[in-house]
């Protein structure tokens, strides 16, 4: 009898379910050292001609993904190692199939892919099958996530006849009826005795998250329910109920996204229910480290005693932030040191008609391109990538003029222009309006062709081709 006991408690200990299975999805681990993913592809036969597994993921709240490419050995074997710093999520792609699963920083885990599996939907075993700390979740996340997707817990009021079901309630009642669709979903993933109890949390938390967004989207869905244009009023504390669903105070909600949008996703939710929301203590580091980040990415370099107080509160995550740091730094030195672009300014008392000329006096005698634009707008950033080929051309002969306001913050601005080839005007908000009006714009990016004697040619709005703009031009 005793050495039953010391067994349930090894398993406890180990997170571990009486059946052997992963009870408990174990709290986020930091670390600088990689984690590391062995493979092997069964029967596996070079000449099938997948040299290769790919894994991506993202770092932090960088907007680019990392990619690590592992080549398969003649014995099916492969390994990677990814600097992911704390547990998070990465894809996998093997031949052309992608599975997404979660990792461990310092730790080791084995991935066995059965090819003969991958396209057999009803298998009885797993064609993706995991050993390691959290080995029981990542098969079972592989194998049954699109199964429990987390519009499964919203069906019953979802399309024609979910939307006679919402008909006629009131915001409260919906927001009521929406919530207590959570109870029976999780009961029904709890009866489910193919799964282990680690996955079970994670589908439940994102259960919990789909009904969150459902009742943020409470106007759009009443609107329709009772066919009406007519928007439905939010009743005071109506998010009230957030304080007691606490959908983020499960350590699975943040194995369901990456952690560090999950905690942004999470103060977002708190904002609304007017109080900060439960969230793991292990995601605290990551808190802390975004609010460093956020400053860095609002293009604020980080203090001296911002770097020490980083380097003691998320010592694991302090490299990321420091790597942002140091880009932020590149780009002002950069900026300091351009011969490439040049501030210019006119008065910013000038009004109407006045405005435009005073922009295009300096440069008669050669064409000129007039480009209004914004720090923030995708299209003017693409089109400069456009034209590259046309400025380099037409470099000796013509002019290039950029007009921006104070919608472009000003540090933003900046760090932005010296990258962007030519005169640059920051004008007021009134002289951009002005400038916009007189050429029937109210959006960018908007352009205008002046020839040699400063007369207006055309003006454009959204980018109108290379091949106009040269020939505009070139007259």
């Amino acid at each position: 009898m005793r050495h039953i006991f010391l067994a349930i408690a090894l398993l406890a200990c180990l997170g571990l379910s009486a059946k052997g299975r992963l009870g408990e999805l174990p709290q986020l681990k930091y670390s600088t050292s990689p984690a590391v993913v062995n493979g092997q592809v069964k029967g596996y036969k070079a000449e099938s001609g997948i040299k290769s597994v790919t894994f991506t993921f993202t770092v932090f709240t960088d907007n680019e993904r990392s990619t690590v490419e592992a080549p398969i050995g003649d014995d099916g074997r492969f390994r990677a190692e990814l600097q992911t710093y704390y547990t998070d999520r990465v894809d996998m792609h093997w031949a052309d199939t992608v599975i997404t699963f979660v990792v461990v920083p310092a730790e080791e885990m084995t991935i066995t892919i059965n090819p003969d599996l991958v396209a057999v939907a009803a298998a009885k075993k797993p064609a993706f099958e995991f050993t390691g700390s959290i080995g029981d979740f990542n098969t079972d996340l592989v194998r049954y996530a699109s199964q429990y997707e987390a519009i499964e817990v919203i069906k019953s009021i979802q399309g024609e006849e979910g939307m006679k079901s919402l008909k006629g309630l009131t915001v409260m009642e919906y927001r009521d009826k929406v919530v207590s669709l959570y109870d029976d979903a999780a009961r029904r993933i709890d009866a489910d005795k193919r799964l282990c109890d680690a996955f079970k949390q994670y589908v439940k938390a994102t259960y919990k998250y789909q009904i969150v967004i459902k009742t943020l989207l409470y106007n759009t869905t009443l609107m329709v329910a009772n066919d009406t244009e007519t928007p439905f009023k939010l009743p005071e504390g109506y998010y009230g109920y957030l304080a007691t669903f606490q959908p983020f105070a499960s350590t699975a909600f943040f194995y369901t996204m990456h952690p560090a949008q999950a905690v942004a996703t999470a103060n977002l939710f708190g904002n609304y229910a007017g109080q900060e929301l439960q969230m793991p203590s292990s995601v605290e580091p990551i808190r802390k480290a975004l609010k460093y980040a956020s400053s860095v990415s609002e293009l604020n370099e980080l203090t001296d005693d911002e770097i020490a107080l980083m380097n003691s509160e998320c010592p694991e995550l302090a490299p990321i932030i420091l790597h942002y740091n140091d880009e932020l730094k590149a780009r002002i030195e950069a900026a300091k040191n351009s011969t490439s672009y040049k501030v210019c300014v006119i008065d910013d008392s000038l009004k109407g008609e006045d405005v435009f000329k005073a922009l295009i006096a300096p440069y008669k005698g050669r064409p000129l391109l007039v480009d209004f634009w914004a720090t923030w707008c995708g299209p003017c950033r693409a089109a400069m990538e456009t034209i590259k080929p046309v400025k380099e051309e037409l470099a000796a002969k013509a002019n290039f003029i950029y007009i921006t306001s104070p919608t472009s913050p000003k540090r933003a601005w900046e760090l932005t222009i010296p990258d962007i080839h030519g005169d640059h005007y920051y004008v007021t908000d009134e002289q951009y309006s002005t400038l916009l009006n007189q050429f029937e714009s109210q959006s960018i990016p908007t352009y205008v062709t002046v020839d040699s004697k400063g007369n207006i040619l055309n003006h454009y709005i959204g980018y109108p081709g290379n091949d106009v703009i040269k020939a505009d031009l070139s007259k």
